[in-house]
Formats: C-alpha cells, structure tokens, sequence
C-alpha cells in the first residue's frame, strides 16, 4: 500500500498542484531591453512603450545615489523614515498616513492581499491598468468591471455594481492607457455612494501630467477618513522607474493594516536615497510637465494631420486608433528603431500606445509611423 502510495506521489507533476487560477494567468510581459533590440538592430532606438521619462532622473538624484553607494552593505530604513517625513512635509499629511512600496504595484498587492477574503470581489473598469486584473486573478478573487465611457472609468455604472462583497475599488487617475480622467465632480458624486467597507483606491500614478482645473483632489477624502488608498510614483515624472520605489497615502489605520502584510525591507536605500534628493528638484519635474505638454499638443497636430484618430490624454502617452493591424504594427516599428505598445492585453486591440518622448524621439515616431501603417 505504502509502496502504491509512494510511486503515484512521485509520479505527480508539480504544475498539476498550481490552482487552475494562478495557472490561467496571462503574465505581464514587458518589452524588450532596449540595449538588446538597439544590439540587434544596430541603430539607435526611440524607447517609447512605457511611459517612461525621456529626460531621465534628476542630476541631485543621481549624485545622492553616487554618494551613497559605499554604504549598500547596511539594510535599508525599514521605515523609510527621511522620506516619509519630506512626503508629509510636501502634501501636508501625517507620516502615519504614508508608506512606500516598490512601486505603486507593491501597494496594490499589500492591498489586495489585506483585505480580500475568497467571498470578496474587486470594482473597477475595463480598459484599465492591467496589474489590477492579474492581481485579482492571482488572488482567486472576482473582478467586477464595468464597461468603458469615452474611453474611462464610468463611475455612475461602477456605483451601481458596489455589493456587500466589495473590498476593493480601483480607479486610475489618469487611466493607463487611455489618458482620461475622472474629474471632481464626478469622483464626489461617487464618493457618497462607496460604503464604508470598500477601500477605494486612486491611482494617481501620472498627476504630475495633468492639466485639468476640473481634476479632483483626492486628499479631501484622506482628511475626512473614509476609506481610500493614494497611489503615486517615482517611476514617471521623477523618471525612477528602475529604481522601483512608490507611496501611497490612506488613514493611519489602513496603513498600518497594509504594513502587516508588506515585506520587511521592501524599498532599497538607494531608491529611498535617490527619491528624497528628486524631491528637492522640482525643477526637474517641471521641466518634464511642461516638455511633455509641448509634445502632446505637437503630436496632436501631426496626427490631426495624418487624420490619425487618438484620445486626447492627459498622461505622458497617447492612445492612437490603427485598425486591425495593432500588433503588426507594433512589429513593424520596432525593426525600423521606435518601441511603441499595441494594447489587445488591455482590452484595445486596434490601437496603440506611444509614450511622449523628446521632439527628437516624437519626431523619429512620427517618420516611422507613415512608413509602417
């Protein structure tokens, strides 16, 4: 019996044991290095699928990187008190009410792996950032979406899907990869309809960007104490990306819910080192917002031009309409030197992303574009 029991044990396949949800998952793939493509090619290439900085960190952030450098054999502050304490200086909260993740996906995942239980379901919309959606997948947990309006979050809709089951509520604002917004009056209306048992989180990972007088202030909700999680990066404006490191704001008790299941030592010194440095360069972020504002209305104008449709974005990227031919076209452009994004994973299989680069890079994207399409 034994001797049965042994042999089918070992005849077992490890992948047999993975929960069909984990094994459904259709992992995030992230493009090429771009060393390696310009390596093939042979060519520079214009790097615009991530929306990422074109203009790259802050000089005072790499020199406080250099510096620190003889001192990586420490761990890091596992408080990531300094930084904290510049971000409550900054927004006007308590240090209590912040924390740090790995980027804004690290918060994401602390949230959704403190508040969800195997009955509970997530809120938020189609065609929207797809962490959201592999997140409640990995969890085992239902996603509840509503459909897109005019390419964003439908709040109305949303507040009509809220159940007791609810935890979680995710609105990215600016949405990736459509550029839309929610705006203040709308966000408010919703606001009054979100129980207290759902967290909403607002993930503003693009603000720096937006020029809107209609964009709402989350930290209203904050200062209230309902339920909300706010979401920002390093990784955009600050142009940090590979330094993974985000911050998220939400009330003093939700925050210390969120640090029971975070990590220890999440976020390295040199990350923690190099974002307090880029808070002091704010003239480095608004030399970014102001390019990116310059290009977006350039692209606007070629496109127009080209009779090209887009959606008006109010991020560092643009969502362009291509037809059928999306992933072709995201093939085709690569081997001619310009990384853009076709956006089927996201729910958008005739269109394209392009990150807002330099003039240089919008105007290598635009060559490549007519030539490509």
């Amino acid at each position: 019996m034994r001797a049965r029991q042994g042999a089918a044990i070992k005849n077992m396949n490890f992948l047999d044991m993975v929960p069909k949800h984990i094994r459904d998952i259709q992992p995030y793939k992230a493009a090429r290095p771009i060393e390696d493509v310009e390596l093939e090619l042979g060519i520079r290439v214009a790097k615009l699928e991530a929306n990422e900085n074109p203009f790259g960190p802050s000089p005072k952030a790499v020199e406080a990187m250099r510096r620190f450098l003889e001192n990586v054999e420490r761990y890091p502050d596992d408080t990531g008190y300094h930084l904290r304490q510049k971000l409550a200086q900054r927004f006007n909260v308590s240090m209590d009410e912040i924390m740090l993740g790995a980027g804004s996906n690290d918060i994401f995942a602390m949230a959704f792996h403190a508040v969800l239980a195997p009955d509970s379901e997530v809120l938020t919309s189609e065609g929207s950032f797809i962490v959201y959606y592999i997140l409640a997948q990995g969890a085992g947990i239902r996603m509840v979406c509503t459909p897109v309006k005019d390419f964003g979050f439908d709040l109305s809709a949303m507040a009509e899907r809220i159940t007791p089951k609810t935890r979680l509520i995710c609105i990215a604002n600016p949405n990736n990869p459509t550029g839309t917004i929610v705006r203040r009056g709308e966000l408010r209306e919703f606001m009054k309809k979100v129980p207290g048992h759902a967290l909403v989180i607002m993930d503003e990972a693009y603000f720096e960007y937006v020029d809107d007088a209609e964009f709402p202030d989350s930290f209203e909700y904050l200062r209230e104490g309902r339920p909300i999680l706010i979401t920002r990066t390093f990784s955009k404006a600050y142009g940090l990306a590979g330094l993974r490191i985000g911050y998220g704001f939400a009330p003093a008790p939700i925050i210390e819910t969120l640090h029971k299941v975070r990590m220890a030592f999440n976020v390295s010194s040199i990350a923690q080192v190099a974002a307090e440095a880029a808070c002091e360069d704010r003239e480095h972020v608004a030399r970014t917002v102001n390019s990116n504002r310059s290009e977006l209305g350039f692209l606007y104008r070629e496109l127009d031009a080209r009779r090209a449709r887009y959606v008006p974005s109010c991020a560092n990227f643009v969502l362009i309409e291509v037809g059928n031919r999306a992933k072709e076209l995201e093939d085709a452009m690569l081997k001619k030197g310009v990384m853009v994004r076709s956006m089927g994973a996201w729910g958008f299989p005739a269109m394209i992303r392009v990150s807002v680069g330099t003039h240089e890079q919008n105007e290598a994207f635009l060559k490549v574009f007519d030539e490509a399409r």
